[in-house]
């Protein structure tokens, strides 16, 4: 029996619940797998084990944006869509090279170490997010699993296919951003950033070669590298190569996580955060 005054109310066996005051809960994928080897331990602490690592500034740019962060690490495939249906948006964050056995190509020789256990729960986070229609926001790795969990390929390493000429592995902190990105449109990405080019940082070697079913290239820098791509088939799935959560000092990329916020808020009060009652 519902309690007086609660939001939820019990149809057919569910229970629909809208927490149009609350911060939208947006899970954020943790790709970054440190091995015990790189672990330093102190006298204060745990044994070295292995561990997970996640940069804490996706987790500040989606709270100062008014989404509630929670981390995810990889789990079994048959938890994601249990995890997924807790949610209401989906971040992508940033981590180490896939495996080109993902999309059915050999290792280039300058491939970096890759985790199949890793890839194989972001594929599956992705296509259960399409499967629920779920706000996806996907970040440097995150765009490039976002491509190839819908049949897209990548580009292994980037200076062998796109040369030099720009630095997609930049040298300067974060926060700098150091080559130009011209958005085509109309895109949802281009209204959302308000402008048809942008500067942006780059941390990355690979990139997306062949974008997969229903995306949509957005962006592309100046040597023709494939920036961002966004579903055509969906309210809002949007990939960026470069980290916007280190840029967010700047209104266009904080209106990026602005926007991703609104969207998941927008899901949940359509009634799709959906639970089935105890």
């Amino acid at each position: 029996m519902a309690h007086a005054g609660s939001t939820g109310c019990l149809t057919e066996g569910r229970r629909y619940i809208r927490k149009t005051s609350l911060a939208p809960l947006i899970a954020v994928s943790t790709s970054e797998l440190r091995t015990k080897d790189w672990v330093v331990p102190t006298p204060q602490g745990e044994p070295a084990q292995a561990e997970m690592a996640l940069g804490v500034k996706y987790l500040k740019a989606i709270e100062q944006a008014g989404g509630l962060p929670v981390v995810v690490p990889p789990l079994e495939a048959a938890g994601v869509r249990a995890l997924l249906q807790r949610v209401s948006g989906l971040c992508l964050s940033g981590g180490p090279d896939l495996d080109p056995v993902c999309y059915q190509q050999r290792r280039h020789e300058l491939l970096g170490p890759t985790w199949r256990e890793l890839d194989e729960f972001e594929l599956a986070l992705v296509r259960a997010a399409d499967e629920l229609r779920l706000p996806v926001l996907a970040i440097c790795r995150g765009i490039q699993v976002l491509n190839v969990a819908r049949g897209g390929t990548l580009h292994q390493h980037l200076p062998a296919v796109m040369g030099e000429a720009i630095p997609h592995r930049q040298a300067e902190p974060g926060h700098v951003p150091t080559h130009w990105v011209t958005l085509t449109g109309p895109s949802r990405l281009r209204g959302i950033l308000g402008c048809r080019r942008t500067r942006v940082n780059s941390f990355h070697h690979q990139a997306v070669a062949e974008p997969g079913v229903g995306l949509r290239v957005t962006g592309r820098a100046s040597d023709g590298t494939i920036e961002s791509l966004e579903a055509e088939d969906r309210d809002f799935a949007i990939g960026v190569q470069w980290h916007a959560e280190c840029l967010v000092d700047r209104e266009r990329h904080l209106g990026l996580f602005r926007a991703f916020v609104q969207a998941a808020r927008s899901f949940e009060q359509t009634g799709a955060t959906l639970l089935r009652a105890a």
